[in-house]
């Protein structure tokens, strides 16, 4: 092992301290991020970390996808470690296929993990993963929670989905396999200018000279994120002071609310319509500014299938 990838490998079993579980669930496409993690992992994993089960996804939607998941099995046979296949029927050829599929591969990585008593699963996304997704938030006009870094951990259905190489490089990741003569998979889908994630990442590419490049924007995009978090601190705490339940209602004291600064009463006004409906994500842009404006303005409004009406003692 080289020393690059066992600081590599020491920074992997670091994610996962003072208490690394003792089996530890590694999401493998075949690709060279899930690869080269699943590498320092079991590198870890012979030093003393835990043990280790892969699973691999295959989606349905390209010939090639079986061919790959065997791919990964064999790698994994050869490093002794178990691994599992499963198969996503579910594309009826409508809606947003990436986010089914993205819906769909949380989803049975979950019930597998839980099917073998794992609580954890490690999944491959990197800093340029962490710069990438950035940039197409930069270019919607995203505000501070939209620009915050991916979080390094992640629980969906009880089981804890960790990032443990989001603060690693792709190339840094690729070396390790190079070193060790170990080919992964390209999906072709990366090459193809049509996908957004393509364009930006050729557009970061040509911004490297100017220092505009992965590790950078992963920096910001960290710092966005503690922003982010400390903005809901204070609207938390404010939330504690301004905000009641009601049979039933959730009641905001209006004219204390009128007073807080734009970003916090945003912030108290999503969290609430989200608990209320029960929607994996709150509103966001343009609907919740406005619901804002509609209440200073003291008129009722629908949004996330709430209603918010506003009276004057309240």
């Amino acid at each position: 092992m080289t020393q690059r990838a066992h600081a590599l490998r020491d920074r992997i079993a670091g994610h996962f301290q003072p208490e690394p579980p003792a089996c530890l669930g590694v999401a493998v496409s075949g690709g060279s991020d899930s690869l080269s993690l699943l590498v320092l992992l079991n590198d870890w994993r012979k030093q003393g970390g835990p043990a280790l089960r892969a699973v691999t996804v295959d989606h349905g939607l390209r010939p090639e996808a079986a061919q790959e998941a065997r791919h990964v099995a064999r790698i994994c046979s050869d490093m002794g470690i178990p691994h599992d296949t499963l198969v996503w029927e579910g594309w009826d050829g409508r809606g947003n296929l990436p986010d089914q599929a993205r819906r769909a591969r949380y989803g049975l990585m979950a019930d597998w993990a839980r099917d073998l008593g794992l609580d954890h699963v490690a999944l491959g996304h990197t800093a340029d993963d962490q710069a990438e997704t950035f940039v197409m938030r930069l270019a919607r006009g995203a505000g501070v929670d939209g620009l915050s870094a991916m979080p390094v951990r992640r629980t969906i259905a009880g089981i804890v989905f960790c990032r443990p190489a989001l603060c690693t490089t792709r190339s840094a990741l690729r070396d390790v396999l190079r070193s060790r003569d170990i080919q992964w998979i390209d999906d072709p889908s990366n090459e193809d200018e049509r996908f957004e994630r393509v364009r930006v990442r050729s557009a970061l590419q040509a911004l490297e000279p100017l220092g505009i490049d992965a590790e950078n924007l992963a920096t910001v995009a960290r710092q966005m994120r503690e922003a982010s978090e400390t903005l809901y601190f204070y609207a938390l705490k404010a939330a504690r002071t301004h905000v009641s339940l009601e049979h039933g209602d959730v009641v905001i004291a209006r004219e204390p609310f009128a007073d807080l600064p734009n970003d916090i009463a945003r912030r108290i006004l999503k969290v609430t319509l989200k608990w209320i409906s029960g929607a994996e994500y709150g509103p966001r842009g343009r609907a919740l500014d406005n619901m804002l404006w509609s209440i200073h303005e003291g008129r009722n409004m629908v949004l996330s299938g709430c209603l918010v009406t506003c009276r004057k003692n309240e």
